[in-house]
């Protein structure tokens, strides 16, 4: 459900090419004597309302702060892969400016609910390029100088100093999922509505809405549409204690990878063995979904041809997804990366049995998030008629339906272009025992292969079981899946 709210708005307006509908439908003005906000009430229907009841600021005197001096980009400036800040990216040279509003605001997912951290806002006076419609390579480019912009925190809240002016563009960006607004800014402090810093559900360039081209390999278990459709990428129904994606409102492509589609009542791209086949149809996403399935179509590896097409691809920036039992789709394509469990004396084969692991997190950021999470994603029990696990062991988190592993992640040596040598090979997100043979094992990890990413999970992306809510490794899979979306310096691929 998307999150709906009022927001009192002081001294912000809002326009839309002349007129006062921001891209997302919602409205905002200022009237004398009143505080004007936006509500939605349904989709496409938008209405203007004053407040004068409990809480009004009608008729009420503001105060406007004092200005204050602010150095663009000498905060943590946005979170890259690989660290850095505006005003470093910009060779220390961005001066120092005045700014006279402080706007405020929490940026959410597609879903409305689900808070962002580390997502980029910003104002500038020049409209964005906006996100190409194909896969590209994102490579970190400084902001103007005069580009007032700041980090979401780990419960998505953010305030921003920024100068006031007239039509200027209010930017929230967290990788391909980008939100572009129309503003103009008046002096002094305004909480921002939520409309203006939700992450888009649906692609509309035209409008200022971005999300990432996204296709999905449906497979015989592990039904990653419904996390994304839980994560605001498309409608949801619940009935029996299912949450399940509702066919034809999915803002994804779903391609049959060992379940067909079609079978659900979706619309099927074609066989996944068509879609790595093909380099003009893979340059259409800018990430692709293996969940975990049988081997339907892994014979399509055999083909040298079609093992370059998904390297090529991933190398120009793709994201490339891929959990348990479709670790081939991994290890055929990338194996200098990692080495996989062996089980029952079958050498490489990752299938290594069924268990659960409590996973240590062993990234700061990502723990920040889950901690700071609304009590409403801590605990999906009150929602179902069975046991799930719950965000109640952290730093730990327990993650079920492992059934490959890994045994080591290794060293991926290439020239950073600056006369080094970096280390491209997998970061560990989470590590904890089990599987045969047992022991300690990497169970999410990520690697940077040229512009693109490789992600990895040992366990399902959901959890097997019908049920309601995001469990809690669905939550690691879109905190992770929003990370390795944001920019990179570009690497060359290791030859291979």
């Amino acid at each position: 459900m998307i999150r709906r709210a009022l927001f009192i708005v002081p001294y912000i307006f809002v326009t839309a090419c002349g007129s006062s509908t921001t891209p997302g439908g919602a409205t905002a003005s200022e009237e004398s004597g009143a505080v004007v906000t936006a509500t939605t009430t349904g989709p496409g229907d938008t209405s203007t309302s004053s407040t004068s009841g409990p809480g009004s600021t009608a008729g009420a005197e503001t105060t406007v702060g004092a200005e204050t001096t602010v150095t663009p980009g000498t905060d943590d400036g946005p979170k890259f892969d690989v660290g850095g800040t505006m005003d470093d990216m910009a060779g220390g040279d961005c001066a120092t400016h005045e700014t006279d509003a402080t706007l405020t605001g929490t940026v959410y997912g597609p879903d409305g609910e689900l808070p962002v951290s580390g997502a980029l806002v910003y104002v500038t006076a020049n409209e964005p390029a906006g996100i190409p419609q194909q896969v590209y390579c994102a490579a970190c480019t400084p902001l103007a100088c005069d580009d007032d912009e700041t980090l979401t925190n780990a419960d998505g809240s953010f305030t921003l100093q920024a100068a006031s002016g007239m039509g200027k563009y209010l930017v929230v960006q967290k990788g391909q999922f980008m939100r572009v607004t129309p503003i103009d800014i008046g002096p002094g402090a305004a909480s921002l509505n939520d409309t203006l810093t939700t992450l888009p559900s649906q692609n509309d360039p035209n409008n200022g809405e971005y999300i990432p081209l996204v296709a999905v390999g449906d497979g015989s278990y592990d039904r990653i549409e419904d996390a994304l459709g839980k994560f605001g990428l498309g409608e949801t129904v619940i009935g029996a204690f299912e949450e399940r994606l509702v066919p034809g409102t999915e803002t994804f492509d779903l391609w049959d990878n060992g379940q067909d589609p079609s079978s659900d009542g979706f619309v099927s791209q074609g066989t996944f063995a068509d879609l790595i086949g093909d380099p003009t149809a893979l340059d259409d996403y800018h990430i692709i979904f293996v969940p975990c399935s049988y081997d339907d179509y892994t014979d399509a590896l055999n083909n040298p041809q079609n093992v370059q097409n998904i390297r090529d691809w991933v190398a120009a920036g793709g994201r490339w997804y891929v959990s348990d039992w479709s670790n081939e789709w991994l290890q055929l394509v990338f194996p200098e990366y990692q080495n996989l469990n062996s089980w029952n004396g079958q050498i490489g084969s990752a299938d290594n049995g069924s268990y659960d692991s409590l996973a240590s997190i062993l990234d700061d950021g990502l723990l920040d998030w889950l901690e700071a999470l609304p009590a409403q994603f801590l605990d999906i029990n009150p929602l179902n008629d069975e046991a799930h696990p719950a965000l109640n062991q952290l730093p730990q988190v327990m993650t079920v339906d492992n059934w490959s592993g890994i045994d080591a992640i290794l060293p991926v040596i290439v020239d950073d272009g600056q006369g080094g040598m970096v280390d491209a090979g997998h970061k560990v997100w989470l590590e904890g025992p089990g599987g045969a043979p047992a022991g300690v094992h990497p169970l999410t990890v990520t690697g940077q292969f040229g512009c693109g990413k490789l992600q990895f999970t040992s366990y399902h992306t959901a959890e097997f079981f019908n049920y309601v809510g995001l469990s809690p490794q669905e939550l690691v899979l879109i905190y992770t899946i929003l990370e390795i979306g944001s920019c990179q310096d570009p690497l060359p691929p290791p030859e291979g």
